[in-house]
């Protein structure tokens, strides 16, 4: 008979997800990340298998709640300030300095971890697709035009918003992302 799990996996795998977005991948050694996940290193190897195993996980879970922000915006009356303040957010504050875990990760181990590809892709294409359903939201309350693409406008986003966040962790101001910024934002005027 197993034992019974001494910790709750799911607050478990956000603490991990805050850990490996701080640290990233490879400078976390396993035994802070156990730390920072209040677990025993025995406890994260018996229940996740391996570190690699408990980052992809992590992933997916960032990935999640990062796309259901997103989606929120959906409810939203003023789609295109949504978006704006999305876009300032990141330009300004970029989660407070962290960036994007799948962007960092993309960046880190992307091309050299074909799992990791794989995840940090899924996720990626799950914010496109939350992109596509907010635009579509704002095309049907008439905030954007029905001459947008959903899908391209929304892929534009996602490389608009990761590229903002690589910039602004490499020091540049929010007032020098403006530009970016507007230029995301052009032409989606219902």
């Amino acid at each position: 008979m197993g034992r019974q799990l001494e910790f709750d996996r799911a607050e478990a795998v956000a603490l991990a997800v805050e850990a490996f977005w701080f640290n990233g991948y490879q400078a976390l050694p396993a035994l802070e990340l156990a730390d920072a996940m209040g677990v025993a290193k025995s406890s994260l190897y018996n229940t996740f298998g391996s570190k690699k195993t408990l980052f992809l996980e992590a992933l997916d879970h960032y990935a999640q709640a990062q796309r259901a922000r997103v989606v929120r915006m959906t409810q939203k009356a003023d789609i295109q300030s949504e978006l704006r303040r999305l876009l300032l957010d990141v330009a300004c504050d970029n989660s407070a300095g962290r960036g994007c875990l799948l962007v960092n990760t993309a960046t880190e181990l992307g091309i050299r971890d074909l799992d990791v590809q794989h995840h940090v892709k899924a996720g990626l294409n799950g914010m496109i697709q939350a992109f596509e359903e907010v635009i579509r939201a704002g095309q049907a309350n008439g905030e954007i035009g029905p001459h947008i693409v959903p899908a391209e406008r929304a892929f534009i986003f996602v490389a608009g918003i990761s590229g903002l966040r690589v910039l602004a962790k490499s020091g540049f101001t929010g007032k020098q992302l403006q530009p970016i910024i507007e230029n995301l934002l052009s032409g989606i005027g219902g």
